[in-house]
Order: C-alpha cells, then sequence, then structure tokens
C-alpha cells in the first residue's frame, strides 16, 4: 500500500462524485483522473482528482489519500468526530476546545467535526458540524458527513454519559468494526484507587484510602492520620471535598462549595460523622490519607501531569505543571483559589539539584500508570491527566487520574496535546505517516 497523499476533499452533499485537490507538492502525474474510493468508515464514492485546482475553504475539507491494493482504488480520510451532548443548542460541551482541536487537524490534513447521538443515522453517514474556518469565535455549520474513522468522546459530564441515549450511543461505536472510540468514560476515584492498588509496584504509592460507609472507619482513619479528605467518588475540580484537621481540642472541618468554602469546629468524632453526613447528602464519597505535600513559598502544591499516546500508539508525557494552592484552600484546582506556576521555577527552588531527577521520576510513574490504568479498565484509551504529590524529601503519591483531562492553560502543553491527538488518531485510523506534513 502507497503512503497517503495530503490534500482537500469537497463535502458537497448529494453528490456521488467528490473532488480531490492534492497538495502543490506532489507531482501531477501521480494522479489518474477518477478512482473509486470509500470515505470515511466505509462510505463508497467516486473521486475526480484535480492537481491543478484550487480548494474553496468552505466546501473542501482536509484528507488524506491512500491507495489501496486493487488498481484504482483508494480510501479518503480519516474523520475524526468529537462526541458531545445534544442537550444544548447546537451541541453541548466546551466549543473553544473543540474549535482547538478542529484547527490543528486541519493543519495537520484530519477532518475534525462534532458529533452529538442524535446525529447517527444510518450507519454510512453521519449529521455532525464543522467549524466555519472564517469566523474567529467558533461559529458551526450543520453537515452530512461520512461516518468517521476514530471518535474521541468528550460528553461534558457523567449525568449525561449516564443516560440511556448516550450509553447505548458509546456501547454501539465501540461495537463497530472500523470505527475506534477512544476515552468510553469518567473514571470514578474508588474504582480507580482500587485497580491501582492491584498493582505490585503503584500500591506503594496510593494515600490510605477507604470507601466511606461506616463511623468505625473514620474513627481508625483518625487515629492514625492528623490529615484526612473526604472525596466525592464522582468529584471534580474539588468540588464538595471536605479537608478533617485533629487540632489539640477539637477538629476543623472544612468544605468546599462551587462558590466558597465553610469551616466547621466540632469537638468530637460523632460530631464529625453527623456533620459530614449532612453535607455529603447522597454523594458517594471516598476518605483518604492526607499527605504532608511540599511548599512554595508557604503555600502547598502539587504536580498535574498529561499523558497521551503518540503517533505509535505509545503513551508519552505531553506535559506537566504545577498547581499551588491558594490562601486557606483546601485542594490546589485553580477554579478553587490555586494557581499556575512554571514547574522548573518550583522544583529548583525546592529540589534544587534533584529536579531533574525527580522530573524524570514523575514522567517515569506517570507512563507506568497509565499504562496500568488502560489495562485495567479494559478500554481504548488516548488520555488521561493525573495529580500527584511530593513530599519535601522528593516522595511521590498518586492522588488521582481524570479520563476527561481539563485544558492545560501552558501555551506549549496545549499545542503539544491537540496534535498529539490528531497523531493518535492517525495512528488509530491507519494513515499515519510523519512525513506527510500540514495540508497547507
Amino acid at each position: 500500500m502507497k503512503l497517503p497523499k495530503a490534500g482537500w476533499l469537497s463535502i458537497v452533499p448529494n453528490k456521488n462524485t467528490l473532488e480531490f485537490v492534492p497538495l502543490r507538492r506532489y507531482p501531477k502525474k501521480q494522479f489518474p483522473g477518477m478512482v473509486s474510493a470509500i470515505i470515511g468508515r466505509h462510505t463508497k464514492a467516486k473521486i475526480r482528482f484535480n492537481p491543478h485546482g484550487r480548494p474553496s475553504q468552505s466546501h473542501h475539507t482536509p484528507a488524506r489519500l491512500r491507495h489501496l491494493s486493487r488498481k484504482n482504488h483508494y480510501q479518503a480520510g480519516p474523520f475524526v468526530a468529537i462526541l458531545t451532548s445534544n442537550n444544548k443548542k447546537p451541541f453541548g460541551g466546551n466549543h473553544q476546545n473543540f474549535a482547538d482541536l478542529i484547527r490543528t487537524g486541519r493543519e495537520m490534513g484530519v477532518t475534525v467535526f462534532v458529533l452529538t447521538p442524535q446525529g447517527i443515522g444510518n450507519h454510512s453517514t453521519v449529521n455532525g458540524y464543522l467549524l466555519d474556518p472564517h469566523s474567529v469565535k467558533p461559529r458551526w455549520k450543520a453537515a452530512r458527513l461520512p461516518f468517521p474513522n476514530v471518535v474521541y468522546n468528550r460528553i461534558p459530564n457523567r449525568m449525561i454519559e449516564k443516560t440511556p441515549e448516550v450509553r447505548q450511543t458509546i456501547r454501539q461505536l465501540q461495537q463497530m468494526p472500523g470505527v475506534y472510540l477512544f476515552n468510553p468514560g469518567f473514571f470514578d476515584k474508588w474504582t480507580l484507587y482500587q485497580q491501582l492498588a492491584a498493582s505490585p509496584d503503584l500500591h506503594r504509592l496510593l494515600p490510605e484510602t477507604v470507601r466511606l460507609h461506616h463511623m468505625e472507619q473514620l474513627e481508625r482513619m483518625a487515629a492514625k492520620h492528623p490529615v484526612l479528605y473526604f472525596k466525592p467518588v464522582e468529584g471534580k475540580a474539588g468540588i464538595k471535598m471536605m479537608r478533617l484537621d485533629k487540632k489539640k481540642q477539637h477538629y476543623e472541618l472544612s468544605y468546599q462549595t462551587t462558590r466558597e468554602k465553610k469551616k466547621y469546629r466540632v469537638r468530637t468524632l460523632k460530631e464529625v460523622w453527623d456533620l459530614y453526613n449532612r453535607l455529603k447528602q447522597k454523594t458517594a464519597y471516598i476518605l483518604q490519607q492526607g499527605i504532608p505535600l511540599a511548599t512554595f513559598h508557604g503555600h502547598p502544591f502539587d504536580i498535574r501531569i498529561l499523558l497521551q499516546k503518540n503517533g505509535t500508539g505509545r503513551w508519552g508525557l505531553s506535559g506537566m505543571g504545577v498547581r499551588v494552592a491558594g490562601e486557606r484552600a483546601i485542594s490546589t484546582h485553580v477554579p478553587m483559589g490555586g494557581h499556575i506556576e512554571k514547574i522548573d521555577t518550583v522544583l529548583q527552588s525546592v529540589f534544587g539539584s534533584e529536579t531533574d531527577r525527580i522530573k524524570e521520576r514523575i514522567e517515569q510513574v506517570g507512563i507506568r500508570t497509565a499504562r496500568w490504568i488502560e489495562n485495567q479498565q479494559n478500554a481504548l484509551l488516548g488520555e488521561m491527566s493525573m495529580d500527584l504529590g511530593i513530599e519535601k524529601d522528593g516522595s511521590l503519591w498518586i492522588f488521582e487520574a481524570n479520563s476527561k483531562p481539563m485544558k492545560f492553560d501552558e501555551p506549549n502543553i496545549r499545542r503539544r496535546s491537540l496534535r498529539r491527538l490528531i497523531e493518535y488518531s492517525l495512528y488509530l485510523s491507519g494513515f499515519s505517516h510523519t512525513s506527510e506534513g500540514t495540508a497547507t
């Protein structure tokens, strides 16, 4: 099979004959006049080559074309869908994130579009949304498109992901030959802890954690650890997290809402237990040992890392950053008052000449953890973020992992993360080749 050629493919609806305009760098004599082709997963079409044409941005999308084994038979793609919810107009999720990925795909010769469960119809084509290339702010155009080769799950929250419609859609896509859906669902903290605890080496890096059901568990943990964290099993961004600090004559329980942190002073563990039950309502929690984190300018910090698969399907580190806790905050999450610092600045300040060794250790632990989680989840994963704690002696702890990473604000990590998603999609779809360059 010959290597893919990059160019632009017409997307005019209701036409059996499409036009492919190859990049100018290819010799014109390489292309025949008309060929049979498979578009996306398995849509059949005729493609007319126009090596002298100039693609219209409003009617052409980037694509790669590869010659199949049969004479004059080709495959065009890949088409990558961002799966999100249809609970808003025209769809839910972070539109700016979607636009960034679509623009990166365009630069790399890949069509990326937005898809909702309602847009999946007859398995030959789908109704999705393309980004208007002329708009500064994301503006969307409905379009009928080939069934995607790759689906990137960005259903925005757990509640929507648990609806029958979305669960059925994800199952359907996972079972469909020729379609690769990655990151099929959110992680939950307790299942993830159990999976990591089964690892022969990673279990040593886990804070002691229990699924909280009884006051006896709280009593046992409080007797061993001066600081405890109550974390929602399905929580995110530190919302509804609680921290228990044991003082000389009392306990102090801090509770983080979406708007503020509330602090309660109580005398006994029985009062702590009663207060916890009032605050948690019907939410399931884990109880976790508090770790004495290293500090930067007097504030605790942790390490946030992004692991992604690359163009060869292997896990790698896309970036690491530091999140420093805010004044009187109970977590380092930026929405809860934490702030970002440059990792080299912080690690050099705290660990000096040991900085490079610690960064290497962080990368090794992150990649091993990503591989183990994917194996335990028994699902196709392409990315995850992790929160790692570090003590002043350099000891590392695994706090949690997230299958729907929030955007990293560091520009270099952001750029790399978008390109890695496209590279991995090219790998999954079979269109990967590092020499193909960009569709410009």
